[in-house]
C-alpha cells in the first residue's frame, strides 16, 4: 500500500473530512486531495504533521513494513554500497592516472 492510499484510509477511519485534516495540518483541502489522488507528494515536514495528526508513526503512514519490505531494503543497501565502491574506485583511478 502506498502513501496516498494510506492517507485516505487513515483519514476516513478517523472520520475526518479532507477539509478537517487540512485545517489540522495547516494546508489546503485541495492539497490533501492531490496527495490522496497521488498527483503530488508532501514535503517531509507535512508528512510529519500528518502522522502527528493521525497519531501514527511515519512508517505506518508511508506504508513501510520492515518485515515485508526487508528485501527491498537489502537491495537498496547493496546498490548504495555498490555505488560507493564504484565511486571510490573511480576516484582512485583518476588520482593515480592523473597525479598532481
Amino acid at each position: 500500500m502506498n502513501f496516498s492510499n494510506n492517507l485516505r484510509k487513515i483519514r476516513k477511519s478517523l472520520k475526518l473530512s479532507q477539509a478537517d485534516l487540512a485545517e489540522l495540518v495547516d494546508i489546503s483541502q485541495r492539497t490533501i486531495s492531490h496527495y490522496e489522488k497521488g498527483d503530488s507528494e508532501p514535503e517531509l515536514i507535512i508528512v510529519c504533521r500528518l502522522a502527528d495528526a493521525f497519531n501514527v508513526t511515519l512508517d505506518q503512514l508511508l506504508g513501510y513494513d520492515a518485515n515485508s519490505d526487508a528485501g527491498r531494503y537489502i537491495d537498496l543497501k547493496n546498490l548504495t554500497l555498490e555505488y560507493y565502491h564504484q565511486k571510490k574506485e573511480a576516484e582512485y583511478k583518476l588520482k593515480n592516472d592523473f597525479p598532481l
